[in-house]
């Protein structure tokens, strides 16, 4: 029996462990990678919005909260997806694509997102998503059709360009992508309303381009707690308290699938410790009370005390 079950080791869930685990607690990880840090892993980009962290890469924020948590010998089990979470008696339980069963006296959902697919499969002329692929392809003197219209797909209208892009052309239903970004996309290669697709060929609009780049956004990656009665908001992210729990007792979203704050790295940090705190609160009222009892009894016993 684990005090508290955490499934994700991105930078929410390895933040969270590492504090359960400081505050004196025994917390478990379950990752379905075989090293921590989450989608980092796939960021190739120097992160350059975190304050104590300078200029590193995403790999190199992942292997850092990967090397922070094994040095702290909190259980980790690494490769393992979750296949069902169930409540029970005292608290949880979440059996592993493995076999094995875990119980947790609290449970943590720290599983992240994944790109909104948008009903493309990805092929050598279909890219799905930001991240490794997207770094390591090869666009120089092709045409690229980018569908989406929030910041990843104006940033990496940006990338693709810088790329040796012969042609760019970016489709979006509707903008919502951030100033800075605006400025820097000339409007004439922008394309704004509905636009029919034809990946095969691949076609955007009756027009033919050599790549297309789907960034369509970020949706929750929970397919372990399809049976759970959780409360979510209209695009699928779990809904919780300012403690981050859900609306399911001892149950606690944190990182992205809460969509709690902006997310990203530094935000998704401060989740796992308002989750931590939350979780110790919780415990530590059961262990007072058990505590409390005990010199009571204590107390009953001795005629001197009494």
């Amino acid at each position: 029996m684990f005090d508290a079950v955490i499934i994700g080791g991105g930078p929410a869930g390895a933040s969270c462990a590492l504090w359960l685990k400081m505050l004196g607690f025994r917390p478990c990880i379950i990752e379905r990678r075989q090293v921590l840090g989450g989608l980092q892993n796939d960021n190739p980009y120097p992160n350059k919005w975190m304050a104590p962290v300078r200029d590193k890469t995403g790999f190199e924020v992942a292997a850092d909260i990967h090397r922070h948590v094994m040095e702290h010998d909190i259980v980790c089990r690494l490769g393992e997806s979750v296949t069902a979470l169930e409540v029970v008696e005292g608290g949880f339980r979440i059996t592993t694509a493995g076999g094995e069963t875990l119980l947790g006296r609290t449970c943590v959902l720290a599983s992240g997102v994944r790109p909104v697919k948008g009903g493309f499969t990805e092929s050598h002329e279909v890219i799905i998503g930001p991240g490794r692929t997207m770094f390591n392809a090869d666009f120089e003197q092709q045409s690229v059709a980018i569908l989406g219209g929030g910041d990843n797909a104006f940033e990496n209208y940006i990338f693709v360009r810088k790329r040796g892009a012969d042609r760019v052309t970016l489709y979006a239903r509707t903008i919502r992508a951030r100033r800075e970004f605006l400025e820097k996309v000339p409007p004439a290669d922008v394309r704004i309303g509905t636009y029919p697709v034809a990946p095969e060929i691949p076609e955007v609009a009756g027009r033919r381009f050599d790549r297309i780049v789907v960034l369509y956004g970020w949706e929750p990656y929970l397919p372990y707690a399809r049976h759970l009665d959780l409360a979510r908001d209209p695009r699928g992210f779990v809904e919780t308290s300012a403690d981050c729990e859900t609306s399911i007792p001892d149950l606690y979203a944190i990182g992205e699938i809460a969509q709690r704050m902006h997310p990203c790295c530094a935000t998704s940090m401060a989740d796992g410790v308002v989750a931590a705190k939350a979780i110790q609160r919780t415990l530590e009222q059961d262990a007072v009370a058990r505590f409390a009892e005990r010199v009571r009894r204590a107390a009953a016993s001795d005629p001197v005390r009494g």
